[in-house]
């Protein structure tokens, strides 16, 4: 028992340096920031506080919203209270900053329950991921199919993909399609599943994907839709501040477009900061040619949406239980 608690405790200890380590690192690093006009954005931010505070809100309301579905989901196999679901939503934030593609944050999560399967909570939280991935997917097609209003050589554009066009447009629509359809239907995959026998010892996790009807998995995509949607209006905001000329509608398009490739690039959840950057400018000077504006607002929202909720976790961190008595 003794010795179950010292690993705990050093377990701990290390997540806390690994993420202060990453953290720090990156905000210390040259290569990271090199483009970034640090004093200026200090200085933004001082003059306009009210907008950062609301930011900040955003953030926080960001998290909740993923807090009440993670309870949502892992409800079938144990209740838990807000609180503690939303103790286990920056524990994990906090373990994913120095993961690759953030897959830290499943097992950071289920740390945090109290006796049910923890295989099971890491697969219920996969479910919660792939709903947001889903999301983030759907509105990246969309947007990509609007991206070409916002070239210079939009005309151009539409001669060459004349014929194309209609065809891409039919691929998205039945992509985004088939995807929810997939997710609605997750129980299709335990059904799979179970059709090769020599998976039949695992059917408790497989069994996992039938927890869920159409309608519940539905409440989960409007979650993640919600999330959505609070992420674009903060950069918009953000941008908006930093003097970046850009409308609502174009910058849907053009953030949905650099989710949508982030997404698909194997990052480290601290360091995808350059990133970020790089694909922002490359995206929004398309309508503004204010590139220190674009990798400031860039910058501000990583470290609000992703700095300081690690930080927040790293107070939580100490609450994990890796040992059941």
């Amino acid at each position: 028992m003794k010795y179950k608690k010292t690993i705990s405790f050093i377990l701990k200890i290390s997540i806390v340096a690994l993420a202060l380590f990453f953290l720090f690192e990156q905000l210390n690093s040259n290569s990271s920031f090199k483009k970034f006009d640090v004093d200026n954005i200090f200085l933004m931010l001082k003059e306009n506080y009210l907008v950062l505070v609301l930011v900040i809100f955003l953030m926080f309301l960001n998290w909740f919203i993923e807090a009440l579905k993670w309870r949502f989901l892992i409800s079938k196999i144990e209740k838990i209270s807000i609180k503690r679901s939303i103790r286990a939503v920056f524990s994990g934030i906090t373990i994913s900053s120095f993961t690759p593609n953030r897959i830290g944050e499943y097992g950071g999560r289920v740390f945090c329950l109290n006796h049910a399967d923890r295989i099971q909570g890491i697969l219920i939280t996969v479910i919660g991921s792939m709903a947001q991935l889903i999301i983030t997917i759907i509105f990246g097609l969309i947007a990509i199919l609007l991206l070409p209003n916002l070239m210079p050589s939009y005309d151009l554009f539409l001669t060459e993909l004349e014929f194309s066009y209609p065809i891409i447009l039919f691929v998205a629509i039945l992509l985004s399609t088939l995807l929810i359809m997939l997710f609605l239907n997750a129980s299709i995959f335990t059904v799979l599943l179970s059709k090769f026998k020599f998976l039949n010892r695992f059917s408790k996790y497989s069994n996992v994907f039938s927890f869920y009807n159409s309608s519940e998995l539905l409440e989960v995509l409007l979650y993640s839709a919600g999330r959505y949607m609070i992420f674009t209006a903060q950069f918009f905001i953000l941008l908006n501040l930093f003097s970046v000329e850009v409308s609502y509608i174009n910058s849907m398009i053009l953030t949905s477009t650099m989710l949508f490739v982030i997404s698909i690039i194997p990052t480290i959840a601290i360091t995808e900061i350059g990133i970020r950057g790089s694909v922002a400018l490359y995206l929004f000077t398309l309508v503004s040619n204010n590139s220190i504006g674009i990798l400031s607002a860039t910058l501000c929202l990583w470290i609000i949406n992703l700095v300081l909720p690690a930080l927040i976790g790293i107070l939580f961190i100490f609450t994990l239980r890796f040992f059941r008595t």
